[in-house]
């Protein structure tokens, strides 16, 4: 079972330091006590769409057409269907497979010019990259569809009318299709039920579901279960949520029987969002002395550690020891190449299968021993399409823009498009540039990144 929250930050569970006077996180601290926390783990993107791609198809998201930014809620998908993913990988190895919640990878093949083009077939989609069942948000839980997609269409769609009505939380009028409309508030509990359901399904083969929560993406809309629960505001209740989440799937293993030998890995798409507006609730949470980001520089959409560092805690009673801690830099697109190794012995060696995903299952198995297959340099990106090389202690960032971006949109976020050099060891929050103290090395891992890219 992969668990991938959104805008979920480093600092934002018990397990990685949040305050239980704030915030509490008793299903996730369970799960990284019985089983490994990692403290070094990266998306490779602070974004989500990059990220997303990143982790189903183990492969660098900036290889795709989207340089910068994310899939609009209109646009195609993203992947390409005839290449391997880990839905169809783990599928062809008889399991059944599900995606449920927020998807926002595309749907179709072609960008999507009106609202009719919704009501037919969404393909190809998530079924066409290996998942037997599909029930998502399209994009965000306050995208203008504002309807969830079963499979491939809209769920309970009775007609091909559309009547927009009052407006998203991007300020953009609701589709308005002939079907039910979400509420924002229920979407956690909805798409919990509906993964509940899926897993206790009749079957006789095992399961790998890719469940994606909304939570902690704004509109911070916490249940009304959590609202007032936490100690830091509706932010702090939306956390809440995300762990109430994660405690039911968890306690739905335990029922089936099925929890002692299941891996599940809970993880975030990219770092916790920091708007600039003093009445956002994420910016309240602070307030309160919640560190969404732990002590990391920057947040979601930024190059720094705090947008692309996130948590991620596997546990595997039946295979892994509790309680471990791994310092293992790993990254997302990881994962593909660690459960090929799980299941095959040995990591992917097909031409094109997860070719920038390495397998941290000795970091698993020995959380506290340094391993002669770990990740030796890791590439991240942010929201503008700047890069970042990490190689050990050391992290560059090119500070280069897309031509596109620099064209189209300028520079949204200061300080970034410059070259940096960090040493994260002697400097974790990245506030002293030592590039001008060694350029050798910011060469060697300019070259570095050249050569991945080529």
């Amino acid at each position: 079972m992969l668990i991938l929250a959104d805008d979920w930050g480093y600092g934002s569970a018990g397990c990685y330091g949040a305050d239980p006077a704030l915030v509490r996180t008793p299903a996730i601290d369970r799960l990284a006590r019985e089983g490994v926390r990692f403290t070094d783990a990266s998306a490779p993107s602070s974004v989500c769409s990059p990220t997303r791609y990143g982790l189903l198809m183990g492969r660098y998201p900036w290889r795709t057409r989207l340089k910068y930014g994310v899939v609009g809620v209109s646009d195609p998908l993203l992947p390409d269907p005839k290449r391997m993913s880990l839905a169809r990988w783990v599928k062809q190895r008889g399991y059944r497979t599900a995606a449920i919640g927020k998807w926002h990878l595309g749907y179709g093949a072609a960008k999507k010019k009106s609202p009719k083009d919704w009501t037919g077939a969404l393909r190809p989609g998530a079924l066409e990259m290996g998942f037997d069942y599909h029930f998502a948000v399209p994009q965000n839980h306050g995208d203008k569809t504002g309807i969830y997609i079963e499979n491939d269409r809209i769920y309970g769609l009775e007609s091909d009318k559309v009547f927009p009505y009052s407006r998203s939380f991007y300020g953009m009028p609701y589709y308005g299709f002939d079907a039910p409309q979400r509420d924002n508030k229920q979407v956690m509990e909805d798409l919990t039920d509906r993964a509940a359901a899926w897993l206790q399904e009749p079957s006789d083969k095992p399961f790998f579901l890719y469940f994606t929560p909304v939570a902690v993406h704004h509109p911070i809309t916490p249940s009304d279960a959590m609202r007032g629960e936490s100690n830091c505001g509706p932010y702090g209740d939306f956390i809440q949520d995300l762990d109430l989440s994660i405690g039911r799937l968890c306690q739905t293993l335990e029922t089936m029987g099925v929890a002692e030998n299941t891996l599940v890995i809970v993880t975030s798409d990219n770092g916790g969002d920091i708007p600039v507006e003093a009445e956002r609730p994420e910016r309240v949470a602070q307030g309160f002395g919640l560190r969404i980001n732990g002590a990391q520089r920057g947040d979601k959409h930024t190059i720094w550690q705090g947008g692309v560092r996130v948590p991620f805690v596997v546990r595997w009673p039946a295979k892994l020891d509790a309680g471990g801690v791994s310092p293992s830099m790993i990254n997302l697109t990881d994962v593909f190449a660690t459960l090929v190794e799980l299941l095959d012995g040995a990591p992917p060696a097909g031409a094109g299968i997860a070719p920038d995903s390495v397998s941290f299952y000795p970091a698993l198995l020995h959380p506290d021993r340094p391993s002669d297959r770990a990740r030796a340099e890791m590439i991240v990106t942010n929201a503008q399409g700047i890069f970042a090389l990490r190689q050990g202690p050391w992290k560059y960032i090119e500070g280069t823009l897309p031509a596109t971006w620099r064209k189209n949109r300028g520079s949204m976020y200061e300080g970034q498009a410059l070259r940096q050099l960090y040493h994260l060891e002697n400097d974790p929050e990245e506030r002293h540039n030592v590039i001008g103290d060694h350029p050798g090395i910011a060469q060697e891992m300019q070259q570095l990144l050249d050569a991945a890219r080529q």
